[in-house]
Order: structure tokens, then C-alpha cells, then sequence
């Protein structure tokens, strides 16, 4: 038979041998890049989201500076709704009108396309002419697909955003 100081020792290394285990498990995985594939998924189902929400409508940037928090909406049973360009996708950025609604920090988004904005964390740096953004630089474009996705998740899509119809 062991004796009690034995059967602890057993029990220590028995619980030494799990908290090894798991901290290997856990390298292996981040090594061999499991993690990886799951980001690929997120980036997949991200691209499916955004296909799928809300890109029936198509606005021009006269159209959208309607859309500018101030002016109240038929459609929208009087609210005056704030919706924001990044990208080509239109978002409905009224729930967040403590932010981006008049008197908010980022009031000067609303109505205009933010992409380049978004990209260089200049509020309000909008144009009122098309902004061909192709002269981003990487880490700009990146800023910019970051606040996107970010978008994507928090709020509606109501179209994309054009030159011209």
C-alpha cells in the first residue's frame, strides 16, 4: 500500500501533467495556425455579410448628404437618420447619433463618404467632390477596412455608394 505522502506526490504531478498539457495544446495551436483558418472564416462570412445586407439601394454623394442627422425622413417616420459611407457601403449610423449626429465628435462624417477620414483618423476630413482614395497608403487602407468591419458588425447597411447613377 503508499502511503499518504505518496499518493499527494501522485496527485501533484497529476495535476502538473494537465496544466502541461493544456499550455502545449495551446502552443500547438497557435504555432501550427488553427487560428489562422478561423480568421479566414471570419473574413469569408464578413464578405457574405456585407453582400447580403442592405446593397439594393445605390446613393450618389448628394443623395447621401440628406442623410446628414438634421433633416427628418418620410421614410424614417420623421427621425432624422444618419448614415455614413466607408468604402462604397452606406451605413445607418443612427443609433449612434451621440456620435456621429450633430454635436457629436464625429458629426462631421454624417451625410458624406468617410473613407478617407476613417483611413487617416482625421474627423470630419471629407470632400464634397467623388474622392478617389486609390493614393492610401497600406496602414491607411487597413485603418479604414478596420473601422468597416467594425461597421459591419454594429450597423445597418442601406446601399453602396456610387460616382454616379
Amino acid at each position: 500500500m503508499m502511503s499518504s505522502s505518496s499518493s499527494s506526490w501522485l496527485e501533484h504531478i497529476s495535476a502538473t501533467n494537465v496544466a502541461l498539457s493544456v499550455v502545449i495544446g495551446y502552443l500547438v495551436y497557435k504555432v501550427f495556425g488553427f487560428d489562422k483558418r478561423a480568421e479566414q472564416r471570419k473574413e469569408q462570412d464578413r464578405k457574405k455579410r456585407e453582400e447580403a445586407l442592405g446593397h439594393d439601394r445605390v446613393f450618389t454623394l448628394k443623395e447621401l448628404r440628406a442623410y446628414d442627422g438634421t433633416k427628418p425622413s418620410k421614410e424614417h417616420g420623421g427621425e432624422k437618420p444618419i448614415y455614413i459611407a466607408v468604402d462604397g457601403v452606406v451605413f445607418d449610423m443612427t443609433s449612434g447619433a451621440d456620435f456621429y449626429g450633430p454635436g457629436g465628435p464625429y458629426a462631421g462624417f454624417a451625410g458624406h463618404d468617410a473613407t478617407r477620414g476613417m483611413a487617416t483618423m482625421a474627423v470630419g476630413l471629407v470632400s464634397e467632390e467623388w474622392d478617389d482614395t486609390s493614393d492610401l497608403d497600406e496602414h491607411e487602407r487597413q485603418t479604414m477596412l478596420e473601422w468597416k468591419e467594425k461597421f459591419l458588425s454594429k450597423y445597418p447597411v442601406r446601399g453602396t455608394l456610387v460616382k454616379s447613377k
